[in-house]
């Protein structure tokens, strides 16, 4: 009697101890906007800080033509919901998936030659957010200090090529200039690479 006590206020306290996440309808708008993406990015820039150059929003009156040509240039469009959110799924081929030993953005600038891109960024409730700036600042201050980044897109602003890194830590690419470069890294560094799928 005195074991089976025992074990259901061990089961008590361990129930006690879960975490459960509460939806934003609880939180609240407010607490939601600190997971922003688009927030901690607009956060960044003021406190790095960056220039306009560096990196800047892009306007919606643009975004919706400029997302419109990398979904028509780079995804394979076969139902009316594919859409840049889960893009890497269905990118055109030629096209690669490979996981690094270290975060895929580490590598992105041995991959890109471009020196001004686009930074496209999944937010919560499935909203993106397109930017554009250099690939140092992107690459190298902006994606490291992003607490809230799942998943986002770098993109020539040419749309010769793209590249994403996906929620799995998965570096994913479509375009032919990416993908010579990515096979071209892959063979000289199989020390960098775990898994090419």
């Amino acid at each position: 009697m005195n074991s089976q006590n025992e074990a259901e206020k061990m089961i008590r306290q361990k129930i006690t101890c879960l975490y459960i996440m509460p939806s934003d309808e609880v939180l609240g708008e407010d607490y939601m906007d600190t997971l922003s993406i688009r927030g901690e990015i607009e956060k960044l820039i003021k406190s790095l800080p960056l220039s306009y150059e560096d990196l800047h929003e892009i306007g919606k009156t643009q975004w919706a033509s400029i997302k419109k040509n990398i979904e028509n240039r780079f995804l394979k469009i076969n139902y009316y919901t594919d859409d840049l959110r889960w893009g890497w799924e269905v990118f055109k081929e030629p096209q690669f998936s490979v996981t690094f030993t270290d975060p895929a953005f580490s590598y992105f600038s041995n991959l890109i030659e471009d020196d001004v891109i686009w930074f496209v960024v999944e937010d919560y409730k499935n909203k993106m957010w397109l930017y554009e700036g250099t690939k140092d600042a992107i690459i190298r201050k902006v994606i490291p200090e992003c607490l809230n980044l799942k998943e986002y897109y770098l993109v020539s602003k040419k749309y010769e090529w793209i590249l994403c890194e996906n929620h799995h830590n998965v570096a994913c690419g479509s375009g032919k200039r990416i993908v010579e470069k990515m096979n071209k890294f892959i063979g000289e560094n199989p020390e960098e690479i775990i898994t090419v799928y």
